[in-house]
């Protein structure tokens, strides 16, 4: 995240981590859901924000199409129709003006997912399985 490795306080939601990676239920349902989630295999519940590796947090792509991303907390560059492409299909993007760290990158104002801005290079995060293939 920007400046600090805190996770998102949203009003109405409780942070939940399980196994590294932390994401957000409405807090009435929170308690229900992680006792699902001990007798049945659940394979998504609540917002995925983050997961940790060591001392970082790394943003989930889900977060970034999340209604509720405070998107104050990361750089944010807006897309081109072509440039939104290439991300979702896992080209190559870099962002020379953009300072190093985790970039939100929007379409039209919509979420669609983050990058590591290494200002030579960046490292795509959006998840294989939501990779468009189509011949650009």
């Amino acid at each position: 995240m920007k400046h600090s490795a805190a996770l998102p306080q949203i009003p109405g939601m409780t942070p939940v981590e399980k196994d590294g990676l932390y994401k957000l239920c409405p807090q009435p349902l929170a308690d229900r859901m992680l006792q699902m989630e001990k007798r049945l295999k659940v394979i998504r519940s609540g917002v995925a924000c983050a997961t940790r590796k060591g001392e970082d947090l790394i943003p989930e792509a889900d977060w970034a199409m999340a209604t509720c991303c405070d998107r104050s907390a990361f750089e944010v560059v807006e897309l081109s129709r072509e440039d939104a492409l290439k991300f979702l299909a896992k080209e190559p993007l870099t962002f020379p003006d953009c300072p190093k760290g985790y970039i939100l990158l929007t379409y039209k104002g919509l979420g669609l997912g983050f990058v590591k801005n290494l200002v030579s290079r960046s490292n795509n995060l959006l998840p294989v399985s939501r990779r468009i293939r189509l011949k650009l």
